[in-house]
């Protein structure tokens, strides 16, 4: 019952209902962005966008679908010089194996000139800048066995399958996800500065339940908030998109997008590590800006927070010198795809881990270890 009274009272603010129309609006624009973002070249080489042309895409590039052995490496490049559409992601890819992930090349041009002897021989090639990449990166005995072992679980020659509706999707989820937090945190906030805001917190603690059951009400509501808004905002902007565009792809090695990213994992479970990062994050942002509204008694500061964690932190990142601080700073959960580009490992002790999954874990941990705080603290209030 009380539970039932929060989000009422919080779906009954005007402002709070214009939020969610235009969080769902933004899915819908997004996706007409997503999706209008192909251009499709036909066989006269000229160009068509709109709803279809993702799928007419994928099935050009698909007759390279199946293994990529050296012999349709070497005819995708030669055949990339009158083709450009349908053989872009294999000559992107070769060239990236050929040269090593680090180096400075344009795209396929460096597998347009590359010599017969290195196409034949393009997985040896990738394998040697593997063994650089442990040896760059593994600045430790622990570190590199790290990289020897999580490179040596790679998989050659790898399986093709166009996945351009994941690449573009990646994009789209990332920047809708920073909005959903931003949005997550003013809706939570207002949650537990209301009963300051209209002076009725003097009736609130004096309730059976004021100092109690309905403040965890009042968190169970700010949990279920960032929940449903999150879900069902990505959820839309998801099935919008994939509906369209399909999901050729979802089980095709992310390797073949990142060559040398250190997660072996397919383009559908990279995404749903992206949407489950931006989760995290909307919990955080929910935990900060109730905790902060809490304490201040007031929304004004408590919806700033999220916005200095997601948004001001990056650009603070790029100018401050402390690299290794700012790769695990809470703005990296939006910024998942970044974070797969580049083999980040650290280590505390003999322990060595990877990014991602400490960002998700630890921001995770801290989201719901706040709760506790944010009770101690409304708890407290005119006591």
């Amino acid at each position: 019952m009380l539970l039932r009274y929060e989000l009422k009272k919080l779906l009954n603010k005007r402002l709070n209902r214009i939020l969610l129309a235009a969080a769902l609006l933004l899915a819908v624009v997004f996706s007409c962005f997503a999706v209008r973002s192909f251009i499709f070249l036909d066989s006269n080489g000229d160009g068509h966008s709109g709803f279809f042309a993702a799928r007419s895409i994928v099935a050009d590039k698909n007759q390279w679908k199946g293994e990529l052995t050296p012999e349709k490496f070497s005819e995708s490049i030669r055949q990339s010089h009158h083709d450009w559409q349908s053989t872009s992601d294999i000559t992107y890819l070769a060239s990236a194996m050929l040269v090593g992930e680090f180096h400075d090349y344009d795209d396929q041009d460096y597998s347009y000139h590359a010599k017969p002897e290195q196409v034949a021989s393009i997985y040896d090639a990738y394998l040697n800048n593997l063994r650089k990449i442990c040896s760059e990166y593994g600045k430790s005995s622990e570190k590199k066995k790290f990289l020897e072992r999580k490179y040596g679980k790679i998989h050659t020659p790898f399986n093709y399958e166009a996945f351009d509706s994941w690449e573009t999707m990646f994009l789209y989820v990332t920047t809708y996800g920073i909005v959903l937090v931003l949005i997550i945190g003013f809706l939570t906030a207002g949650i537990f500065s209301e009963e300051f805001q209209y002076r009725t917190d003097s009736v609130f603690f004096s309730t059976r339940y004021g100092r109690g059951k309905a403040i965890h009400t009042k968190i169970q509501a700010g949990l279920i908030t960032a929940t449903l808004v999150y879900a069902v905002d990505i959820s839309v902007l998801s099935a919008i998109c994939f509906g369209i565009m399909g999901i050729s792809g979802a089980s095709a090695s992310y390797l073949l997008s990142k060559p040398y990213t250190l997660y072996h994992v397919s383009f559908g479970q990279m995404y749903a590590i992206v949407v489950f990062g931006g989760y995290v994050a909307s919990l955080l942002s929910a935990s900060v800006s109730m905790l902060i509204s809490s304490k201040t008694k007031t929304m004004s500061v408590a919806v700033c927070i999220p916005f200095v964690l997601f948004c001001v932190s990056p650009f603070i990142g790029r100018v401050m010198p402390f690299h290794t601080f700012f790769t695990l700073t809470p703005d990296q959960l939006t910024n998942i795809m970044n974070c797969a580009k580049i083999p980040d490992i650290y280590q505390i002790g003999s322990f060595v881990f990877r990014q991602i999954p400490f960002l998700i874990i630890f921001y995770g941990l801290i989201s719901i270890l706040m709760l506790p705080l944010v009770y101690q603290t409304y708890y407290k209030v005119n006591m």
